[in-house]
């Protein structure tokens, strides 16, 4: 709609530019009266569309982007938590929206915030974090149908480099339990996690996994090292987090908290 004004606009400028050259090469009506207004409008049109569009482009881009960082619930709350990330966050965003599709925006945005997202998850409540949990199974498990080494992407993007844009597991599920995870964290309503035990539940978790894995559930343990079994890496931490989010709902959203989130949390 932006770009259809603008557009109007600059066809209208040209016209009156175009009626302006052709009132010196003849009485209105002769047919040397209209090829000038037709040739003078038309370049006008073309002239003023190179000139103007990209900036106009850039100005409803700019704009864009700075309703989102507002509109959006999460963006708006981690600002508020350290207004350092607005520049880099409105750089990344400008740049997806002028390289990639509009709807790949608002992930690239969740992806540049992932590292600061995770450091939410301690202080979360419980029933957040298991949230958190369900949504990961669900985009892992897809991820791993497709292309396990896209599912260890997500895991280990310092390892083997950030997902692709289509291949993304950053679905409306995580983002939604992000959004609860940073909510609970910063209201004061979450339990105190306990993280003695939280590894006790974690420590069975994986009795129980050795006893239907045997030694494959060994390559969590060095899940970064070079020349591991990717694909097995992938397929375990879904057997975990399977197992984690089927405990009671108090353990497992303690033991997740535990698993998911850094031993510093993110500042207040």
């Amino acid at each position: 709609m932006f770009e259809a004004l603008v557009t109007a606009g600059i066809a209208a400028a040209a016209a009156a530019v175009g009626w302006t050259i052709a009132r010196w090469t003849g009485p209105v009506g002769t047919r040397r009266h209209r090829s000038a207004l037709l040739v003078g409008s038309v370049l006008a049109f073309v002239v003023g569309s190179a000139t103007l569009m990209p900036r106009a482009r850039g100005f409803k881009q700019e704009r864009d982007v700075a309703a989102l960082l507002e509109s959006e619930p999460l963006f708006a709350a981690l600002l508020e938590d350290d207004p350092s990330l607005r520049e880099p966050l409105r750089a990344g965003l400008l740049q997806a929206m002028r390289e990639g599709p509009r709807h790949e925006v608002f992930l690239a945005g969740q992806r540049l915030l992932s590292p600061r997202l995770w450091r939410y998850v301690p202080g979360a409540s419980d029933a957040a974090a298991v949230d958190l949990g369900r949504a990961l199974v669900v985009a892992l498990e897809r991820l791993e149908a497709r292309d396990p080494r896209q599912c260890y992407r997500f895991l280990f993007p310092a390892a083997a480099g950030p997902p692709a844009g289509s291949a993304s597991p950053w679905d409306e599920g995580i983002l939604n339990a992000f959004r609860k995870v940073v909510a609970t964290s910063r209201d004061g309503s979450a339990e105190l996690l306990d993280r003695r035990a939280a590894r006790k539940s974690l420590d069975a978790v994986f009795a129980r996994l050795r006893e239907r894995h045997g030694a494959e559930v060994d390559v969590l343990r060095h899940p970064e090292a070079p020349g591991v079994d990717r694909a097995r890496v992938c397929a375990m931490t879904i057997a975990l987090y399977s197992e984690l989010v089927a405990l009671p709902p108090g353990a497992a959203g303690q033991t997740l908290r535990h698993v998911l989130g850094p031993e510093t949390p993110v500042g207040p």
